[in-house]
């Protein structure tokens, strides 16, 4: 499954922005959302339920908060624009006794898209931290895409 949705991915940036106005530092929102709806599709295809889909501006990094259950297996999928290097995800579960968070997931590659897998063990709250790492040349922000999905 997630050699499927890098495929996915790849696929979708390379149509999306092959050759476009970059939105990086502009006002096209357009292209992000454009990449969103192929995943979408695909997700839909696939027999997968997107249970948040979410879009942002990121200049370094941002927090998405949602309760997972220990019913299901969720795969989060984050992906930028035109303008990032190198974007990852951690996702983080919140002990509520200690009133603490703990790192359970993060993707550690070095492309413009992250994909992590979490598994509650209880159903509690979670962190989603998006970072980007490296800009390209030139860029200070990026807009960002972020899907939770479950079979």
């Amino acid at each position: 499954m997630k050699k499927g949705l890098i495929l996915i991915l790849l696929a979708a940036v390379a149509v999306t922005f092959n050759g476009q106005a970059q939105c990086v530092n502009g006002t096209k929102s357009y292209p992000i959302y454009k990449t969103g709806a192929a995943l979408v599709d695909q997700m839909d295809s696939d027999g997968r339920e997107i249970v948040r889909i979410e879009y942002d501006l990121v200049f370094d990094s941002k927090e998405s908060f949602r309760n997972l259950s220990s019913d299901w297996e969720y795969t989060i999928v984050a992906f930028a624009d035109d303008g990032v290097e190198d974007l990852d995800v951690k996702a983080y579960s919140y002990d509520e006794l200690l009133d603490k968070w703990t790192l359970v997931a993060e993707d550690k590659s070095t492309e413009s898209y992250a994909i992590v897998t979490v598994k509650p063990t209880e159903s509690v709250l979670y962190k989603i931290e998006v970072i980007v790492y490296k800009f390209k040349e030139g860029y200070t922000a990026a807009r960002y895409g972020l899907m939770y999905v479950h079979d």
